[in-house]
This record gives structure tokens, C-alpha cells and sequence, in this order.
């Protein structure tokens, strides 16, 4: 039999409607074209010759399949430093406002940190900051739903071009180069990796297993992938898991403040918990 890898809108209903129920997250019509070029390889890996045959495949094998189903419908674009006004804000408000709290944890959540850059970059402006001073005992959570990514993540190895906006200086304290037949590269060092721990989480799940509550909560460039209605949830369950004074980070083209009243505007898509 030809392959047939054109996804039938029958086929592309059915797929967007496990990807909604499973990782909320909502495909309009215009993105069918992506869909089909992203699930393509999946197709040639399992050796099927139309979608068809993937969905039933899909539904035949789900607890197995729906992790690379999911792998492979999901957007992971992200930067070192990336909308970095929000550093630049943690260095000049948040974590001076915490030092002189005296608390001795700090504890902040990266959901949706996709291959890392995010929760390292977090790592490094504690770092700088604390530097020459006596710093807390501070954990970074990172999650995703994604588990490709977060294996990469975990790796903490990229590609030099894609750190070339990175300051010199902190590739001197904080990467180490390689150079081999695949390229240039930067490793993150031990200290930036020992100071991030990685866990795959579906943000759609009743509960989450945190025990304890964040300092700051980064969600950035997450909630556009979502309906209004889960975007309402996810903000509540973001207010039960900040502290009383926390912070939670949105990316520059989201806004909360026609989706939920939890939160009040302290800075440039950087809210603070309503109590």
C-alpha cells in the first residue's frame, strides 16, 4: 500500500480531541497542517501508512502511545534569558524583598520549562545574586509534559549558537564548551544542574504531589495553548500553591486580568497572589 500522510479532517477531529482531553490543549482548524507534519515521523517510526491506521493504533496501545503522541504535538520554543525583564525584576525587587524576610528557603516552580533554558536561567540570577552573601537553601522545580524535552533538559547540553546572546560571563562561570563532530556546544556545569530538579507533570491533573508551597511560580508562554475555561482553572490552582506573598510570571503576550481576579498586577506580566 502508498503511504497516505494527508490527515482527513475526520482523523485530525478525533487526534485534536485526545490532545484537548489529555494536555488541554486546544487546536483550532488552521492548525491541521501542523499536526500532520509533527505526527509524520511517528507514522514512519510505527511503520503506518495513513492516520487512520495511527488513531487506531492510538487508541489500541493508549497508555503507551499517548506519551508519544503527546511528545509530539507539543510547541517548545524557549531561550536563554528569555523576556528577561522578569530577572531583571527578581534581582531588583523579588529577591531583595525575600532577604530581608530572613527565611531560609526559597522555592520556585518553572512549569512548562520545556528543554530547560528556563529554570537554568532562574538558576543562574540566584546565583549572581547571592553571590558573596550567605544564600538560602533554594529548590527549583521544573515541569513539563513533555518527556523528549525533558530528558534534553536533564542532559543540559545545547548548541552555541542558541546561547550566543548569552553574557561571556556567564558562559565562563556557568557552561562548559565541547566541541566535537556534531559542533559546538555548552554544557551546563554541575552546580546549575544539581540546584534544578526535572519532573514530567500534566498541568491538567486533579492533584499536583508539591507539599509545599512556591515563592514564585514562572508559567510563561503555557496558558495560550489553552481554552479560557482551563486557563481559569490552572490560574486556581496557581493561587493554591503560591505562598501568601508569591509571584506568579506569565509570558509577555498572556494577560489574567479578564480570566481571573486572584491576582494583582505588580510589573510587566508579573503578578502577586490576592490573599
Amino acid at each position: 500500500m502508498i503511504n497516505n500522510y494527508n490527515l482527513s479532517d475526520n482523523d485530525f477531529n478525533k487526534l485534536r480531541d485526545i490532545i484537548y482531553k489529555e494536555a488541554g490543549i486546544k487546536l483550532g482548524d488552521v492548525k491541521k497542517i501542523l499536526m500532520q507534519s509533527r505526527l509524520i515521523k511517528r507514522l514512519r517510526d510505527l511503520k503506518l501508512d495513513n492516520f487512520t491506521e495511527y488513531y487506531e493504533y492510538l487508541i489500541n496501545n493508549y497508555e503507551d502511545e499517548k506519551i508519544n503522541f503527546i511528545n509530539s504535538i507539543t510547541t517548545n520554543k524557549t531561550d536563554f534569558f528569555r523576556e528577561n525583564d522578569h530577572f531583571e525584576y527578581m534581582k531588583s525587587k523579588i529577591l531583595p524583598d525575600f532577604e530581608k524576610k530572613k527565611e531560609k528557603e526559597l522555592r520556585i516552580w518553572s512549569a512548562g520549562c520545556s528543554t530547560g533554558e528556563e529554570p537554568y536561567t532562574i538558576a543562574i540570577t540566584l546565583f549572581e545574586y547571592f553571590n558573596g552573601k550567605v544564600p538560602p537553601e533554594f529548590l527549583i522545580l521544573a515541569t513539563d509534559i513533555d518527556t523528549q524535552v525533558l530528558d534534553k533538559a536533564r542532559d543540559g547540553n545545547y548548541a552555541a549558537d542558541h546561547l550566543s546572546d548569552v553574557d561571556p560571563k556567564y558562559l565562563k562561570n556557568y557552561f562548559t564548551y565541547n566541541n566535537s563532530h556534531k559542533g559546538d556546544f555548552y554544557r551546563v556545569n554541575d552546580q546549575l544542574k544539581n540546584a534544578v530538579y526535572f519532573r514530567r507533570l500534566n498541568l491538567l491533573q486533579d492533584e499536583y504531589p508539591m507539599k509545599k508551597k512556591f515563592d514564585i511560580i514562572f508559567c510563561r508562554n503555557v496558558i495560550i495553548y489553552f481554552d479560557r475555561e482551563t486557563q481559569k482553572k490552572l490560574f486556581e490552582k496557581y493561587h493554591s500553591y503560591l505562598k501568601d506573598d508569591g509571584y506568579l510570571l506569565i509570558g509577555h503576550s498572556e494577560n489574567i486580568t479578564s480570566i481571573t481576579d486572584r491576582f494583582s498586577l505588580a510589573g510587566r506580566t508579573i503578578y502577586r497572589k490576592v490573599v
